[in-house]
């Protein structure tokens, strides 16, 4: 298993006075380890000479706990200069300056849902976050290549549900590491692409419970061509026939999709954010009952019957 908390537990080396002197200059949250070593070395000539002094300090946030009993701490954000990503393709986000406060973890508020008899652990986004920040979890968008393309979060891969994906990232990721999942629907096509994991093998496998829009919304690391802006929901409602309850609803465009979970009564909500679309973008709307073609202007004015028929 790869220990990537310690990876990103990176260090600040100075040397020289000046060096210290900005050094000092440096502000970080709660306390911090720092080591001073002095020592001496002999030159070409065998004369004594004094090395240089060498500190090594390391940030240490404090993360404390709220009323709701979720973390709050200083952690990165897309307002920052956030450092590179050596390494796109290992879900993990790019190494902070900064090392999180070891907390126990409360999951007692925590969710779950299942998905083809599968249980799926529904993490709070501020416990995906702190993962995060620690690079303690692998994040995957289980939303389309477009979507990704528009906003994610930093250092995710796109792995999308329900799609045939070459040469997806996740497939060559050890069985054993953390994952997380997301989406912005909030959870269901992150609970199915959790699903399909859990199936192929992968040990912990977590979804983030508010989804991608409550990471964007706190301003979290993001990348994209436009990584801050919430794309326009297009809310459809549909039923069909109760025995259809417990299937998903979905939605299709080019290479986005969107999922809901049909209700007892045959009722379903499909909250469409995709992006690149208008009132006049036509979507595929499929449920277990019918398949139907019309507009998004059409679909969010009006409610499709049972037998598929936009009202």
């Amino acid at each position: 298993m790869t220990n990537r908390n310690t990876t990103r537990r990176r260090f600040i080396q100075v040397s020289g006075v000046a060096a210290l002197a900005g050094l000092a200059g440096c502000s970080s949250s709660g306390d911090s380890d720092s080591t001073t070593t002095e020592g001496t070395t002999e030159n070409a000539t065998g004369n004594e000479t004094t090395t240089a002094a060498t500190t090594t300090e390391q940030a240490k946030v404090t993360v404390e706990t709220d009323a709701d009993g979720r973390l709050a701490f200083d952690g990165p954000t897309n307002e920052m200069e956030l450092p590179e990503d050596s390494n796109p393709e290992d879900g993990y986000p790019p190494a902070f300056e900064m090392q999180l406060e070891d907390v126990e973890i409360d999951d007692s508020r925590w969710e779950s849902k299942t998905i083809d008899g599968t249980e799926i652990t529904l993490v709070p986004f501020d416990v995906a976050y702190y993962w995060y920040v620690r690079g303690e979890a692998r994040f995957l968008d289980a939303r389309s290549q477009s979507e990704y393309n528009v906003s994610h979060i930093y250092g995710a891969v796109v792995s999308p549900a329900k799609s045939e994906m070459e040469n997806d990232p996740v497939a060559s990721w050890p069985k054993e590491d953390k994952i997380v999942a997301y989406c912005d629907c909030p959870h269901h096509l992150s609970s199915i692409r959790a699903a399909a994991l859990k199936a192929e093998g992968y040990e912990e496998v977590y979804v983030v419970y508010e989804g991608y829009g409550a990471w964007r919304s706190a301003g979290y690391p993001m990348k994209g061509s436009s990584p801050k802006e919430a794309p326009k929901t297009w809310t459809v409602n549909g039923n069909v026939d109760a025995e259809y309850a417990g299937e998903a609803a979905w939605a299709y465009y080019e290479d986005q999709k969107e999922a809901t979970e049909i209700e007892e009564d045959g009722s379903y909500t499909l909250n469409i954010r995709f992006v690149n679309v208008s009132a006049d973008t036509e979507v595929t709307i499929e449920t277990p009952a019918y398949e139907l073609e019309a507009t998004l202007g059409a679909l969010t004015e009006g409610s499709v019957s049972t037998d598929g028929t936009v009202e």
